[in-house]
């Protein structure tokens, strides 16, 4: 699935970060990454944001993913990378419910005077049920800027086309999300707290689905200690508000709501490129559009395999 929440994407960006510099010190030249990853999670209100569609009831899921991505360039100052991602859930009862995600990207930046800027693009493709459900296309170009050795500001632009496929074509959407983050890293980059923002359009192709919005968030990354092996402990919250410019017709009125998500999460090393993953999330969703008011809980439980 894709991540949820803007607050989980600065997470990754926060920790490819820490790992470049990591590599950059440890002198490693391989172009090329794998990792594997199956585990199993419990969801006490199984759903799809996308479409405001909730279970109302739990169910386990199996969860299997596949990354992998090539350094076409990789010098000290200029990057560009390509990569694919695939997830899969299979739950037990709620098979409508199962959603499999295929990502391909590509990725550069170049540095300028310790200022780094970088553009991507991404083309997700989801299936739900195992049918064709939506086509995501994301062009994201950023500027990362060190204000000190241990603070970076960050500053993006993200671009979404959302492409709903079949009965839900009136959410397809353009997205338009300026947003911001500051970071602060500590403990030789292996730990960092970050805080920052964006600013949501959405215009879609149903008058119901269009809405501005926004969305604060913060997280904080610490390493783990465990029998000498480094992991690693994270935390974030964010907190997303949305004002719908027209009449719902379910409702007849116009749609508002607010949400908050709170999610911790450990990273253990187990043997030399085996982890064990453990998160769990809380999300309390507040709507005047009954199928989007819930509350959700879901823990899950994975093992990582780095190539």
């Amino acid at each position: 699935m894709i991540i949820r929440g803007t607050t989980a994407k600065f997470i990754l960006f926060a920790a490819a970060f820490a790992l470049s510099v990591s590599a950059a010190q440890a002198g490693d030249e391989k172009p090329w990454s794998l990792q594997l990853q199956a585990g199993t999670s419990y969801d006490d209100n199984v759903l799809i944001e996308q479409i405001d569609t909730t279970s109302g009831g739990g169910d386990v899921a199996a969860n299997l993913a596949l990354s992998a991505g090539y350094k076409l360039v990789d010098s000290k100052t200029d990057k560009l990378s390509i990569g694919y991602d695939f997830t899969q859930s299979l739950h037990g009862k709620l098979t409508a419910f199962d959603i499999q995600n295929h990502d391909l990207s590509i990725s550069g930046s170049t540095q300028i005077d310790g200022t780094t800027l970088g553009a991507s693009y991404s083309f997700y493709h989801l299936l739900l049920g195992g049918r064709s459900f939506l086509d995501l296309h994301l062009v994201n170009p950023s500027i990362l800027i060190p204000v000190t050795p241990h603070i970076f500001v960050r500053g993006a632009y993200m671009y979404m086309y959302k492409s709903f496929l079949g009965s839900n074509s009136n959410r397809s959407a353009s997205h338009h999300q300026p947003e911001g983050q500051v970071f602060y890293f500590f403990d030789d980059a292996r730990a960092y707290l970050q805080a920052g923002g964006d600013y949501e359009i959405e215009n879609a192709n149903g008058p119901e689905f269009t809405y501005k919005g926004y969305a604060l968030n913060t997280s904080l990354q610490l390493p783990l200690n465990v029998m000498s092996r480094e992991g690693k402990l994270t935390a974030s919250y964010t907190y997303l508000h949305r004002n719908y410019d027209n009449i719902t017709p379910l409702i007849g009125a116009k749609r508002h709501e607010t949400r908050s998500t709170f999610k911790v999460g450990a990273e253990v090393p187990l043997v030399e490129k085996l982890s064990f993953l453990l998160d769990y999330q809380h999300v309390d969703s507040n709507s005047n559009l009954p199928s989007a008011k819930y509350t959700e809980n879901v823990i899950s439980g994975a093992l990582r395999y780095d190539f």
